[in-house]
């Protein structure tokens, strides 16, 4: 199965260097790209909105345009979001149990998911917007997320608040390391 699909966004082998270079060759939008069960074992649309939201990368981005420090802001996410998703036992929207009979609380955590047109960004306050990508249902905000070349003037419709437990965006972390043969 490991060569059938990608690898496990929490496992070892789902590293920063192993991500850039998958996305690299992959010139579809970034959410579809990350759905793919042959690049990314695992990661649905939930968790794929939440993590873009987190990483501020538009949804229909290239994937293969990514730069080395948006494809490290994307790692992180991912594996933040799935990490509070299962620390809340998952999300849980009609009768999902777990195997203890509990219901998953994630749901009260997300950011963006399923509120397109519905919402205000938690993070601007600007109106949060739905679209379609490969088929799913896709929410994002086009202010924080915005795609490259756009210089819109979108207004501030309140004043920014810090979200929560959200890792710093403009983390300075170290070069990639050489990929391991």
């Amino acid at each position: 199965l490991e060569r059938r699909f990608g690898p496990e966004p929490l496992g070892p082998r789902f590293t920063a260097r192993w991500l850039a270079d998958a996305l690299s060759r992959r010139p579809g939008k970034l959410k579809s790209v990350l759905l793919d069960q042959d690049v990314v074992a695992g990661l649905g649309n939930i968790y794929a909105d939440e993590a873009l939201f987190r990483a501020r990368l538009h949804p229909e981005r290239p994937a293969h345009g990514l730069a080395e420090t948006e494809v490290r802001r994307l790692h992180r996410a991912i594996r933040a979001v799935l990490g509070e998703g299962i620390d809340r036992r998952g999300t849980t929207f009609s009768s999902f149990q777990d195997a203890e009979g509990r219901e998953g609380a994630n749901q009260h955590n997300l950011r963006v998911y399923g509120k397109g047109g519905r919402a205000p960004c938690p993070r601007c306050g600007y109106p949060l917007s739905r679209t379609v990508v490969g088929g799913r249902g896709t929410s994002f905000c086009p202010r924080c997320q915005r795609m490259p070349g756009d210089d819109r003037q979108l207004p501030i419709a309140r004043t920014p608040r810090r979200i929560g437990s959200e890792p710093p965006l403009a983390a300075s972390t170290p070069p990639l390391p050489d990929r391991q043969h």
